[in-house]
């Protein structure tokens, strides 16, 4: 069973407000999980919501909203940022990005890849028909609804944006608990490219590669191992032995693991094993 919005901010302080905000993402969070169907509950869960629905539904300004966001920051409850998306030749601002702690023990880190990823692949046009959050947000406000039933239906808001339900294309590949067997993959396809680069950019692409498998085992702390890894199947190779083969099928199997629910708390830890 998963722990509780008390269980996962534990002994936190927090202000009434940031107490309100965090519940109410904690929820959503748990919505969106069950909504993506993981093999297993991930620490963390990453999804979009424009702030204006946050807001409406909590009973806050934006503004306000914001500085209680900071407060469950500071607390290690939650990580966001406002994303952007392209619309021709321009670059606007389509909502912000909300990563919310499911364990007691999980340290939310918005990455990269969150912010790559389309997750409004329909703003354009709802760029330029005027349509979009704040339309559907002032809907609801004018229908003639107590105030239990306005706060029933920006809840439903609220988890058919977060979950992309509305959106034909839905983006939940793109957050950082759907993200780690993708990204293992993606460095087991690129590390047989390593041969043919110049030493100089060789180095970089090493440091690139191995910064990707930290961030994507959430294990910052094995840069430098990864990256001591990676040269050794460069030498390997040089010796003739399939050492970047060795590795990319050692990922690939990690990746096959990780996907099928394998309970470990530090993958990283089981890679460095089998590479030994």
């Amino acid at each position: 069973m998963l722990p509780t919005a008390d269980e996962v901010r534990d002994e936190r302080p927090l202000t009434p407000g940031a107490a309100r905000l965090w519940a109410i993402l904690h929820a959503l969070a748990l919505f969106v999980a069950r909504h993506r169907g993981h093999a297993r509950t991930p620490d963390t869960v990453t999804f979009h919501l424009p702030a204006v629905i946050l807001a409406a539904l909590v009973g806050y300004s934006e503004r306000h909203l914001y500085r209680l966001a900071d407060e469950l920051r500071l607390a290690g409850l939650i990580d966001e940022r406002g994303h952007v998306a392209q619309v021709g030749k321009l670059r606007r601002y389509d909502g912000t990005l909300w990563q919310v702690a499911l364990r007691p023990d999980a340290r939310p880190r918005l990455r990269w890849w969150d912010f790559q990823h389309d997750w409004r692949p329909d703003y354009a046009d709802e760029y330029h028909g005027e349509k979009g959050a704040w339309r559907e947000v002032q809907s609801v406000m004018s229908e003639p609804l107590t105030l239990e039933g306005k706060t029933g239906r920006l809840l439903a808001l609220a988890q058919t944006w977060a979950a992309a339900t509305r959106t034909p294309k839905s983006p939940a590949e793109g957050g950082s608990d759907m993200r780690a067997g993708a990204g293992l993959r993606g460095v087991a396809e690129r590390l047989p490219g390593l041969l043919g680069l110049h030493p100089r950019h060789r180095h970089r692409e090493v440091s690139r590669l191995a910064a990707e498998l930290a961030d994507t085992l959430n294990e910052p702390g094995r840069f430098r191992q990864w990256c001591a890894a990676i040269y050794a199947a460069l030498n390997a190779e040089n010796e003739q032995r399939p050492g970047l083969n060795a590795l990319a099928l050692a990922l690939l199997r990690l990746s096959a693991d990780m996907a099928e629910g394998a309970p470990w708390r530090t993958p990283g830890a089981v890679l460095a094993a089998r590479l030994r």
